[in-house]
């Protein structure tokens, strides 16, 4: 087996069978229903927080299902992004602090084991996912046997929903590597824990103004605004794949975002890749934007 994919393995496996995932995996959903149903009761009894929804909110008639689904997407997309890219940086930053990397260093290039990371973490992100899909696929199922509901697969089962997966997965894999390439990077850039912070702050603001504009992408997708906006890599894994389940862009709009978006995640991992392994030995350094650039220019 290569090099990269012993690492991706052990990384996987160390990951899976840890008892923080299996925590996790059946801890957060009950955590979201809670906090939803919770959340969705305290806003029923408040007649502010209603007359603010009121204002805000798109007409119950404006809501259509690609709509709904471009929104979740994007909602998903975004918690992704955040969680398993918070994850990869922690990861770079522990072996970082720990010193294990020099051990690694001397017989794997510095790169390989960056995109070994991102491979691996996406890889227990997806397994988590999967693990929720099919708790949710046992309980739907159980409700419609138990109450015989009749499902019209049909109208799910239809092109456009089909295309809404598509453009999801293809937006979430550009979108992952992208930011899961700078992630590594700021988690290689420095072991000092104040500016780790820094980093991480500006690239969780990067998502944050991502999903936002993203649901504003659902109701004003036609805007010169926001069709900007789903070309620049850092916006694109939202809004792109917003506009593109809902149908606001014409397909080779679409099209050509994504491949924008691949081309940006190739560019952020051959630069985050020099910077990974330019600065990933260096010790108590703050580094000037000056070093970045030579970390950049090196071979």
């Amino acid at each position: 087996m290569s090099q990269i994919g012993l690492i991706i393995r052990n990384e996987y496996h160390t990951d899976v069978t840890s008892k923080s995932f299996w925590i996790s995996t059946f801890l957060v959903p009950l955590i979201m229903v809670a906090f939803g149903a919770f959340g969705g009761i305290m806003m029923a009894n408040s007649d502010s927080a209603m007359s603010v929804q009121e204002q805000f909110s798109p007409e119950p008639e404006d809501m259509t299902p690609l709509k709904a689904v471009g929104l979740m997407m994007g909602l998903m997309l975004t918690l992704f992004l955040m969680t398993y890219g918070a994850q990869i940086f922690q990861k770079v930053k522990a072996e970082k602090t720990n010193r294990i990397v020099e051990i690694l260093a001397t017989c794997v290039p510095g790169r390989t084991m960056m995109l070994a990371k991102i491979i691996a973490v996406g890889l227990v992100g997806m397994t988590q996912i999967l693990l929720w899909g099919a708790i949710l696929f046992v309980i739907v199922a159980g409700v419609v046997i138990v109450f015989h509901i009749d499902i019209p697969w049909h109208e799910i089962l239809t092109y456009d929903y089909v295309m809404a997966i598509v453009w999801s997965i293809l937006y979430f894999t550009g979108g992952y590597i992208f930011f899961g390439s700078l992630f590594a990077a700021v988690g290689a850039m420095t072991d000092k824990n104040n500016e780790n912070q820094e980093y991480m702050t500006v690239l969780t603001f990067l998502l944050l103004i991502c999903f936002y504009v993203g649901m504003y992408a659902v109701d004003n997708g036609d805007t010169i605004f926001v069709r900007i906006l789903s070309y620049i890599p850092f916006t694109s894994p939202i809004v792109g794949a917003v506009n593109a389940i809902t149908q606001t862009s014409s397909l080779w709009e679409s099209i050509l975002s994504v491949i924008i978006l691949y081309i940006c995640a190739w560019g952020a991992m051959a630069i985050s890749g020099k910077l990974y392994t330019s600065s990933i030995l260096l010790k108590g350094k703050k580094f000037s934007p000056k070093d970045i650039v030579t970390f950049i220019r090196a071979k």
